[in-house]
């Protein structure tokens, strides 16, 4: 007999399509008449995971343990579910593990528990159910997925194999789902896919820098984003959005994963370290007023010490603002798990640390030019003793308690640096 659910928390782990897939099986609960609980008081727990990395996978598994000691039962979706179901439904017979999207969960809670349950519809084209208005844990920034899936077939990632091809979502049901995001008090859309940059919608054509700009026309919207994007898709239509339209925030994740030819020719990535600096040169050329952070991995089997000091320098050529460093770990399925681990933990750790070092001195160079400017900031975070937010370019802005609303977005002067962002005060 399918469980009578009453109250359920939702969980994730890993990246923002993660988080995106997440949301929309609580939104789909809110709406099936279920009530939104404290981890510790809801009788189901939905999960969605991780498997980018063993840490990733252990990461998850951990995390249905700890559901098991208050949860009823526990409910697992996501990457790492897709890639192996069995580690999770054979740890508690309480344990429903769901081998396809997260999307796919709330219509599926009926399965009862204990089984895995199979998956194979595509819900791209789907309209996601919205959540009640005013719902416990609304956030004031919407991950609006476009996009899943991925044709890339680089040699360290499991992500291809759990997650499909590229396919793209229909820009009416994008579009769709943001203005139903605004009528729940979200200002902000965050534009999210497995490679987001493949977008192109299915019938009438349009790239991601297209969407964005329809999205940014709909009433209510004051900020669209973008979570990642690969520098080989920071096409024309991209560099036009940021251009032209003033809601299109100037900021750009764009992973680098190595500064060096060889180990990104041995990573399966599909540009050169040049060819990576002279993209991003156009796009400081296209908008001026951009800030791009990236992704790097050290340690990778083939980076020696020189790689690594190549990595460094394309950091700065390329005015990397802020990196995010990931050790390599191998993932047995991937061609790069062939090459061994060859890098020692501890050499991978210091590499890290010189990394974050070396990035975090164009950060700091980063903010200290907006001193003394005006910049637009969204707040997300109201506690008793400050606030804070985020300006359109991504950098993080503390004001005083009392400030402003979560959900404000308030005109601020930046007055001093932080050891993470700035801090400023409301002006009008």
């Amino acid at each position: 007999m399918a469980p009578q659910v009453t109250s359920f928390a939702v969980k994730f782990l890993g990246c923002k399509v993660s988080q995106a897939d997440a949301m929309l099986a609580r939104d789909a609960l809110l709406a099936a008449g279920h009530t939104e609980a404290p981890e510790a008081e809801a009788e189901l727990h939905v999960i969605n995971t991780c498997c980018i990395t063993g840490e990733a996978e252990a990461k998850s598994r951990q995390s249905v343990r700890r559901s098991l000691t208050t949860a009823g039962q526990v409910f697992v979706a996501g990457c790492a579910s897709n890639l192996n179901a069995t580690q999770f439904g054979d740890i508690d017979a309480r344990v429903t593990t769901f081998v396809g999207t997260a999307d796919d969960v709330a219509g599926a809670i009926g399965a009862g528990s204990g089984a895995c349950v199979d998956l194979e519809h595509d819900v791209l084209a789907r309209q996601p159910v919205a959540g009640r208005p005013g719902a416990p844990g609304a956030r004031t920034r919407g991950f609006v997925k476009v996009q899943d899936g991925c044709d890339s077939a680089c040699a360290y990632c499991i992500i291809p194999s759990v997650r499909g091809p590229a396919r793209s979502r229909p820009a009416s049901a994008v579009l769709a789902e943001v203005r139903r995001r605004v009528e729940r008090g979200q200002p902000e859309m965050v534009m999210t896919g497995i490679s987001v940059g493949d977008y192109r919608d299915p019938g009438e054509g349009l790239e991601l820098g297209d969407l964005m700009v329809s999205v940014a026309a709909v009433p209510g919207v004051e900020r669209v984003r973008l979570s990642s994007v690969e520098v080989i898709h920071v096409k024309d239509s991209l560099l036009r959005a940021l251009a032209e339209e003033p809601k299109v925030c100037p900021h750009l994740h764009v992973p680098m994963q190595s500064g060096d030819d060889d180990v990104l020719r041995r990573m399966g990535r599909h540009y050169t370290a040049d060819e990576y600096v002279a993209r991003i040169r156009t796009l400081r050329a296209a908008a001026p007023a951009v800030n791009v952070t990236a992704d790097v991995i050290v340690g990778f089997p083939t980076e020696d010490e020189a790689a690594f000091e190549r990595t460094l320098a394309a950091v700065d050529v390329a005015g990397i603002s802020r990196v995010h460093a990931f050790s390599y770990s191998p993932r047995p399925g991937t061609v790069a798990s062939e090459l061994g681990d060859r890098v020692p933990p501890e050499e991978k750790k210091r590499r890290s640390r010189v990394l974050r070092g070396h990035a975090e001195v164009r950060s700091r160079h980063h903010r200290t030019a907006k001193l003394g400017t005006r910049q637009q900031v969204l707040v997300d975070k109201v506690a008793d003793t400050q606030c804070s937010g985020y300006t359109a370019d991504y950098t993080r802005c503390y004001l005083p308690a009392g400030a402003a609303a979560r959900g404000a977005l308030v005109k601020v002067v930046c007055e001093e640096l932080q050891a993470d962002g700035l801090r400023g005060v409301v002006c009008s």
